[in-house]
């Protein structure tokens, strides 16, 4: 494994690869002014993101309702008609034996597009029996293990197959040139904070935290005699790992901030200048934000995940990859 300064003086860029299409199940609608569509979407935070390419590419001519779980689905409400928490809101029905219409007091959309693992056909069964007049279309939650498509072109494409009125090659290419979740272009902030997230959702993507603390020295080398600010950001998935850096961090201009709200969050990333982390959600939201994101990857394929944005860097175990 490389050192974090070794890290930080790799060769910058990123590459968008070669992806395959998605064969899905078409149906063709007449398509009315204002489409009422329902997508399905229950993953978890970096899942439920990567719808974010064909939402905006679905636009203003569509009402968009999204039924998923949070946090993801927070993020995502600014830029649909509504959201449905499907662990609070009754939805957890629809993956049970008998399902009540009455449980789904929702208006019927003219198409449903439905991210869910559904081999024997049976959930398509219960979409299609709540909502008799719609277009049901069903896509599993990822695409095959042969299929190296990244997972925000794999929905577009999809969403695109359901009948939709979107370009999904368009989008996704679009979604790596834009800050599709901050419509200014970045500017960039003289001595500005350095955001890091050393964590995520699974301990087998992660550096562990004394890559963290050398990679923080290196920086602070490369600063010299004028530091700027760093903030470590830190959520449920890293508490367990929060007192070695609290113990070992004892500078003026290093802060520690758990659990920010989204917000705060959101905030926090629209004024940074420079952010550090591993795959993670809060590293895809940072790479839409438009800031310079760098991304550590693992053992994630970036063909799939890579975060999506304009200034993203990627460095693969230790080192710079072009995959």
């Amino acid at each position: 494994m490389r050192t974090p300064h070794q890290i930080l003086q790799s060769g910058r860029g990123t590459t968008k690869g070669g992806l395959s299409p998605l064969p899905c199940e078409i149906i063709f609608e007449r398509m009315d002014s204002i489409l009422k569509i329902l997508i399905i979407r229950a993953g978890a935070l970096g899942d439920t993101l990567m719808l974010m390419p064909a939402i905006k590419g679905l636009g203003k001519d569509s009402d968009i309702t999204l039924a998923g779980r949070r946090p993801g689905i927070d993020f995502l409400c600014p830029y649909v008609n509504r959201c449905i928490d499907m662990e609070t809101s009754g939805w957890h029905r629809l993956f049970m034996e008998e399902t009540d219409s009455s449980s789904f007091p929702f208006p019927s959309p003219d198409h449903v597009v439905a991210f869910l693992n559904d081999p024997d056909c049976r959930l398509r069964g219960r979409l299609k029996a709540l909502f008799p007049e719609s277009s049901v279309n069903m896509f599993p939650v990822f695409p095959a293990e042969d299929d190296k498509s990244h997972i925000a072109l794999y929905m577009a494409k999809a969403i695109q197959g359901a009948g939709l009125p979107i370009d999904g090659n368009r989008v996704f290419e679009e979604s790596l040139e834009f800050p599709i979740m901050r419509p200014v272009p970045y500017v960039a902030r003289e001595n500005g904070l350095i955001v890091i997230h050393p964590g995520s959702g699974s301990r087998r993507k992660n550096y562990p935290p004394t890559f963290w603390l050398q990679l923080i020295n290196e920086i602070r080398k490369i600063q010299d005699d004028n530091p700027g600010r760093i903030l470590l950001l830190m959520g449920p998935a890293e508490v367990e790992i929060l007192p070695v850096f609290r113990d070992n961090l004892y500078e003026r201009n290093i802060t520690i901030k758990f659990l920010p709200e989204k917000e705060e969050l959101i905030s926090i990333l629209g004024n940074t200048a420079v952010y550090i982390g591993h795959d993670s959600g809060i590293t895809h939201i940072a790479a839409m934000l438009g800031i310079h994101v760098i991304a550590l990857f693992k053992e994630s394929s970036i063909e799939r995940w890579r975060p999506i944005g304009p200034n993203v860097r990627i460095l693969k175990n230790g080192g710079y990859s072009r995959s």
